[in-house]
């Protein structure tokens, strides 16, 4: 990519496709336009296309230029060119840069990333190698791109659940993916706790033919529960409230995780 930056005319630039970032444009766009008339542009926006020779695609930026466009009326805007990029190169700029950059919507990341996926082989390593990210968090995204059902994909764009529940009730439905929205939606209502999350799944996985109805009665049956107490160095403590809120989990359910694979990799519990 050229450091040269342009002041280019706003009509002489499009949204590209490639731009991963297909919902939520527009959120606090006010707020950014208050600031770029401020401050300025602190940042330019990314072209694909040759100087000179009009239109051009934005690839990186887009809430920017929407407040450029929309709010303040500007006529230009400042950006820098990318020069040559296929689809897969421009895709892997703009999904880097949004997932850097700001929260990109899940349900954007899962789509992007899995066309990565598929551009690249259907290899996770190397996605991860162009992305950054880990292969537990490439594995979620493609799991529910591939999987979730329209719904599910909804909700998640409009964060009304979380990709970890998305992916409970995938298992629990064991494939059904009517079943799977129907969990998901009384889960929801209920507002089952993490406990009975895993019941749900643990139940549903056992008895693949069992109602949705009755996979949500059998996670809500009560159970004894042991609970273990751990002392934890602070360093310890700080990654588990890290990954919980990474991963849309509460801490006893990372640390029962945790340790169940470490005492399964061990050789300690039967896979």
């Amino acid at each position: 990519m050229t450091n040269e930056m342009y002041e280019i005319p706003i009509d002489e630039i499009s949204v590209s496709d490639w731009n991963v970032r297909r919902s939520e444009q527009d959120k606090d766009l006010e707020e950014l336009a208050a600031s770029i008339a401020k401050h300025g542009l602190l940042q330019p926006v990314v072209l694909v296309g040759e100087y000179g020779n009009p239109p051009y695609r934005l690839i990186i930026g887009q809430r920017r230029f929407l407040a450029h466009k929309d709010i303040l009326r500007r006529k230009k805007i400042r950006a820098v060119f990318a020069g040559k990029l296929d689809r897969v190169q421009a895709s892997i700029r703009s999904l880097v840069e949004n997932m850097t950059r700001t929260d990109l919507n899940h349900a954007d990341a899962a789509e992007a990333i899995t066309y990565l996926y598929k551009q690249l082989g259907r290899d996770e390593l190397k996605v991860r190698a162009e992305t950054g990210l880990s292969l537990q968090r490439i594995r979620q995204y493609v799991d529910i791109q591939e999987r979730a059902s329209t719904k599910m994909k909804e909700k998640l764009r409009s964060k009304k659940v979380t990709p970890v529940d998305v992916q409970r009730v995938l298992r629990a439905a064991s494939g059904d993916i009517g079943k799977a929205d129907r969990l998901l939606e009384k889960m929801e209502r209920q507002k089952l706790t993490g406990y009975q999350k895993k019941r749900m799944v643990e139940y549903g996985e056992e008895h693949p033919h069992a109602h949705d109805d009755k996979i949500i009665e059998e996670a809500k049956r009560p159970t004894v529960e042991r609970t273990i107490l751990v002392k934890l160095s602070n360093q310890a403590r700080a990654g588990l409230e890290k990954a919980a809120q990474k991963l849309a989990m509460s801490p006893d359910e990372v640390a029962a995780q945790a340790v169940e694979d470490w005492l399964s990799r061990k050789g300690f519990i039967s896979a």
